[in-house]
């Protein structure tokens, strides 16, 4: 009776024993293998090596890339394939588009094509990736409907970038789009950056979503595409954006728009200034310091009493940018604003860039002028002659 537990144990010890060698065998075969084909591709790779100088000697002749001499076995094809993804990938313009066609002389297109339809998953994404890389417009279609599949895994952004690779249509890149939204409503960047790996222009895709869509996730990543972007077809666009339900979309659409202050009157600059969101006063008083509109200095003034502190922090540093006039403006509001938090903020800017101008006037005889220019004002309006500024603080706050 005392050997049965014992008995037990040692059944699931050798169970165990025999699990893990199994394990180990599998392995050690997996890695065998592993190492046999990473063997045989250098081997290739080196049976062709005159193959691929032929390649990079004749790739700027206006004649089409020929496929190596013979039969090829499907080590060596996978090796070549390697090599011209590689390629692919570094290159770009008319030199991509002749390697790409010979990915389909080779007949590599095609066999991606096959393996898409594989019953394994990681078949599939290799075959999506490669497709990718090829820019295989004919399979645009197969890894949209590869990717309506995929739903809200994550690879599904493989298949995303492989499919933005191939499209050639405007209404290719806005299905794809419309996928990884419905499936993926929060990646918006992602998302962005997915349809930036297109070589389509977007923009006009991305026009027409601001001009006729309503979805949040698809104006989203619309302005997030265009921000930065030189775009300035789309700036009568945004208007009815800045009145959106949505916060997000005022607040990106306010940025975009601010990108192109040249083309916005006074007024509509004025009203942003004065925007309930404070996101938006704080991206508008920042993009008048960053642009110098002197006109608006009396609205940064004001906005140095903004409740919000990004607010007043813009609005001080768009004021030192404003010249002598704004910098005298900024003194004022650290000597004589009701407020505190609005003091602080402009004792805190003037000593940035009193301390800014005397770096410049260090390093160049040139900056001297402006910065005994900086301490005459601030001398005249917080500090008696000869008094230290960097001392002062105590005592303006008093």
């Amino acid at each position: 009776m005392w050997m049965e537990p014992l008995d037990q144990a040692a059944s699931v010890l050798s169970a165990l024993s025999l699990t893990i060698a199994s394990g180990f065998t599998a392995l050690f075969l997996l890695r065998a293998r592993h190492g046999a084909i990473e063997k045989q591709t250098k081997q290739s790779l080196e049976k062709h090596q005159d193959y691929f100088t032929y390649l990079s000697t004749n790739i700027d002749s206006a004649d089409a890339l020929l496929p190596p001499p013979g039969l090829l076995n499907p080590i060596e094809l996978k090796a070549i394939q390697s090599k011209l993804l590689e390629w692919i990938e570094t290159i770009g313009g008319e030199y991509r588009g002749k390697l790409t066609a010979l990915c389909r002389d080779l007949g590599l297109v095609e066999l991606e094509t096959q393996r898409l339809r594989s019953r394994r998953h990681g078949v599939r994404l290799e075959a999506a990736y490669h497709l990718g890389i090829m820019r295989a417009a004919e399979c645009t279609s197969d890894l949209l409907k590869l990717l309506e599949r995929e739903g809200s895994e994550s690879t599904a952004f493989v298949i995303g970038r492989a499919a933005a690779k191939c499209a050639e249509t405007r209404e290719d890149l806005h299905r794809l789009i419309q996928l990884l939204t419905e499936y993926h409503p929060e990646a918006h960047q992602l998302i962005a950056d997915t349809i930036a790996s297109s070589s389509l222009d977007p923009a006009p895709l991305f026009a027409e979503l601001l001009h006729e869509e309503n979805n949040e996730a698809l104006l989203t990543v619309a302005l997030i595409s265009l921000s930065g972007r030189n775009e300035p077809e789309v700036y009568s666009l945004l208007d009815r954006l800045i009145l959106s339900d949505h916060k997000e979309i005022r607040i990106k659409a306010a940025k975009i728009l601010l990108q192109y202050t040249h083309l916005l009157p006074l007024e509509r600059i004025g009203e942003l200034i004065r925007h309930p969101d404070w996101e938006i006063r704080s991206v508008a008083v920042k993009a008048v310091g960053e642009q110098q509109l002197d006109f608006y200095l009396e609205a940064l003034t004001k906005c140095m009493a903004d409740e919000e502190w990004w607010v007043r922090y813009y609005s001080a540093k768009g004021l030192s940018q404003l010249g002598f006039a704004g910098f005298e403006a900024l003194c004022e509001a650290a000597c004589s604003s009701d407020n505190n938090a609005s003091r602080e903020s402009a004792w805190e800017a003037v000593q940035e860039e009193l301390d800014r101008a005397e770096i410049s006037a260090s390093q160049g005889l040139q900056q001297i002028p402006h910065y005994n220019g900086l301490n005459v004002i601030f001398r005249r309006i917080l500090g008696e002659p000869g008094t230290d500024r960097h001392t002062n603080k105590t005592r303006i706050s008093l």
